[in-house]
């Protein structure tokens, strides 16, 4: 679940793009195909490993650069095999600037806020259809927002989301999977539904 969690965030986000010097996502529906796209404002994702603490201990990345933290998933069983889980990911938004906000570099010193902004709007409303190995995830749901008031060249800025996921990898092929047992041979269900013609 987090492999394909992982891919459907980074996939998304790749999509907020510098426009006129500002960061915006454009949803993918919505865009031109023919259209030149302007390029990724965020140049580098990865998982969170402390990667703003060993700066200068780790490969050096591209910035701005957003890192992906799971929290510890507790996984609860839905009935014939499936799963399903509340899971709550940690973007880790990652700048660097030396400018301040109070100086004719406003624009440079806030453009990590902008960026923000372009993340919460391709998170919002996102969600993911039961792909073919029976994993699938809702609605992207904001939870908090930790603004990085202390440091210096590199800001690290948080962002939390909570997403309800679904793993139906061990149903089976072939199978719907619905939470009562569903029978078709006597059309019962269907008879405070239909006439009888239609049963």
């Amino acid at each position: 679940m987090r492999i394909r969690l992982y891919d459907a965030i980074t996939a998304r986000l790749a999509h907020v793009r510098t426009v006129e010097g500002v960061p915006v996502f454009l949803d993918p529906k919505q865009a031109d195909k023919t259209a030149q796209m302007p390029p990724q404002a965020i140049k580098a994702f990865d998982l969170w490993n402390e990667n703003v603490v060993q700066l200068t201990k780790q490969r050096p990345f591209e910035m701005p650069a957003v890192f992906i933290e799971f929290l510890p998933i507790v996984w609860s069983y839905a009935g014939r095999k499936a799963k399903h889980a509340d899971v709550t990911v940690r973007l880790h938004i990652v700048t660097a600037t030396l400018a301040t906000p109070n100086s004719p570099y406003k624009e440079q010193a806030l453009y990590r806020l902008a960026l923000i902004r372009a993340v919460d709007q391709a998170l919002t409303n996102f969600s993911g259809a039961v792909d073919d190995r029976g994993l699938g995830f809702g609605t992207f749901v904001p939870q908090e927002s930790d603004t990085d008031h202390n440091h210096e060249q590199v800001c690290e800025d948080i962002e939390v989301w909570r997403v309800s996921c679904f793993d139906l990898s061990a149903v089976g092929r072939n199978l719907v999977t619905t939470p009562l047992d569903v029978t078709l041979d006597d059309g019962e269900i269907f008879t405070a539904l239909f006439s009888e013609e239609y049963v």
